[in-house]
């Protein structure tokens, strides 16, 4: 735009010269009447040249785009979950919860069983009552008798046949009362007795072994209180029936005594001071070289106890087969 506008100057400019070179060339009055009209002239095409020069510009038009317009895709539109409701829904099952079945009671479930290892480390040659309702005495406990082939104490074999006999009744459900536990102590026939009275017992069992000056002597019986020292006489007799039956039965060890291996005493302070039912086995001969050996191997121990857990087991049993 500013150089169209010096062009049109100078074009004026010229113009101008023009006309006064021709008022002092050529008559002045003529040419003062053309130098007006030049002057006119070249005024009004300035102005048009310089109206042009300085109308807007008009920026170039850009050519046409053929524009084809397209079908818009239409946008997924969301999909209804439609839930048909049947007319007979199916019901899920509804398991019923089976009642947890109640485990089996054990053999002998909350019986109370005493158990009397006989004997002890220490004798106590000091006397006491061998029943309530006598003056007779006697010693209060004794050390019993000895192996004569292992020289092993007699109160040893009867604590280690007691504990394992112990852990079979547990196994069992049964509750059980031992008077020891240890050999060294010093506990009378009459305090195991009243212990088993305490305890209420349903059985108290008595583990000894047996010796004889007579060394051929050989196997086990057993020993029951007599009828008048006793309110259990029956329940005794049957005990003892059935514990020396599975004894020998399990050990191979003979069956002594007349009766079945039973024989009925009086002279037991450890029976006569005990108002619950109570037996008494004699499990050998330590006297007799043969069953020393046997009484005192702990592989032979393990039947010696199984047999007369048995023989418990078939006595709490029997009425209910």
């Amino acid at each position: 735009m500013q150089n169209s506008i010096n062009t049109h100057s100078c074009c004026i400019n010229i113009l101008i010269d023009f006309c006064v070179h021709l008022v002092y060339t050529i008559n002045m009055k003529k040419m003062l009447v053309m130098g007006i009209v030049f002057c006119l002239l070249a005024a009004s095409v300035g102005c048009k040249c310089l109206a042009v020069s300085t109308s807007p510009t008009t920026e170039p038009t850009a050519e046409p785009t053929l524009h084809i317009p397209t079908t818009p895709t239409p946008s997924p539109s969301p999909q209804a979950v439609v839930i048909m409701a049947s007319s007979s829904p199916t019901s899920t099952p509804i398991s019923t919860p089976q009642p947890t079945p109640s485990p089996e009671p054990l053999l002998l479930d909350g019986l109370i069983i005493g158990i009397d290892a006989g004997h002890q480390k220490h004798s106590n040659s000091d006397c006491e009552q061998i029943c309530p309702d006598s003056p007779q005495t006697k010693s209060k406990v004794s050390s019993g008798t000895r192996g004569i082939q292992t020289r092993i104490y007699e109160y040893e074999v009867n604590l280690d046949v007691a504990l394992i006999l112990r852990d079979l009744l547990e196994a069992s459900g049964a509750i059980v009362v031992m008077v020891r536990t240890d050999n060294d102590v010093n506990i009378s026939n009459q305090e195991r007795a009243q212990l088993f009275n305490n305890a209420n017992v349903d059985l108290a069992v008595r583990l000894h072994c047996n010796g004889s000056d007579d060394h051929s002597n050989r196997g086990a019986f057993m020993l029951i209180p007599d009828e008048a020292h006793t309110d259990w006489y029956n329940e005794n007799l049957e005990a003892a029936t059935c514990i020396i039956g599975s004894y020998c039965e399990l050990t191979g060890l003979t069956m002594r005594g007349a009766s079945n291996g039973i024989t009925e005493r009086d002279d037991q302070t450890g029976f006569n001071w005990c108002n619950r039912p109570i037996v008494n086995i004699e499990m050998g001969h330590m006297t007799n070289a043969d069953e020393d050996i046997l009484l005192t191997d702990p592989d032979f121990q393990q039947l010696m106890a199984r047999g007369i857990y048995d023989g418990i087991a078939e006595y709490f049993t029997k009425g209910q087969k």
